[in-house]
């Protein structure tokens, strides 16, 4: 793994809540002068090695929770509408119900991602 692709992940890595590419980039120029496309890069890569997810709902980044990042799976992830606290959920269920479903166009379902909105106990 590249030096640049280790600093974004061990921020990721350091802070509970996803964080924005901005929000990484922030944290990182801490350590390192670095420009905005090599953090982009970074987490390019790092989601393409599996490593992290990013939520297109509120654009933020999160660590995986799968050990073995030898695979790609096919990540769930639950955002609360308030706070915004974001989980990976187990995939297992979420894949057999998908691949049980039947469309129309006859989709197959083995490379999704999915994101669920909702409210966390926290802010009900």
């Amino acid at each position: 793994m590249k030096h640049n692709d280790d600093l974004v992940l061990n921020v990721i890595k350091a802070n509970a809540k996803p964080l924005t590419a901005y929000e990484i980039l922030s944290k990182v120029q801490k350590v390192k002068k670095i420009q905005p496309m090599s953090v982009y890069r970074s987490l390019k890569n790092l989601q393409t090695q599996g490593k992290i997810h990013k939520s297109n709902q509120s654009k933020s980044f999160l660590l995986c929770n799968e050990n073995d990042h030898e695979h790609v799976h096919n990540p769930v992830l639950v955002i609360c509408n308030d706070c915004g606290k974001t989980e990976e959920l187990e995939v297992n269920s979420f894949s057999k119900l998908l691949a049980n479903l039947k469309t129309k166009a006859q989709f197959q379902f083995q490379n999704f991602q999915m994101e669920v909105s909702s409210t966390c106990k926290g802010c009900n």
